[in-house]
């Protein structure tokens, strides 16, 4: 064999091309876009999504109504000052509404 042929150098020279070769496939593989999910996941995640909208509105459908009186809107109004998140409906004026003949 040929003095000039080194094993040693030869396999670090192997190493040095593979991670090179890794870092530059890492690289493009982030770069590129994210697959979407398969369908079959797309449809089970819109029929859960669908399953909790439906339970959240029968959930605010059960819960007890009671005609509000002046004393708990000024107190739903201050309440909602408090936390912004809260909408208020907006007072009905009944004066608008006409009544059937």
């Amino acid at each position: 064999m040929d003095e000039s042929f080194s094993p040693t150098i030869f396999l670090y020279g192997m190493a040095l091309v593979l991670a090179v070769g890794k870092a530059f496939t890492l690289t493009i593989w982030r770069t590129l876009p994210k697959p979407r999910l398969g369908l079959r996941q797309e449809m089970l995640q819109a029929w859960k999504n669908r399953r909790l909208q439906k339970q959240a509105a029968t959930n605010a459908g059960q819960s007890p109504r009671k005609e509000p009186t002046a004393e708990d809107s000024s107190r739903s109004a201050e309440g909602a000052e408090r936390e912004p998140h809260v909408t208020m409906p907006a007072p009905i004026d009944r004066r608008l509404i006409s009544e059937p003949p």
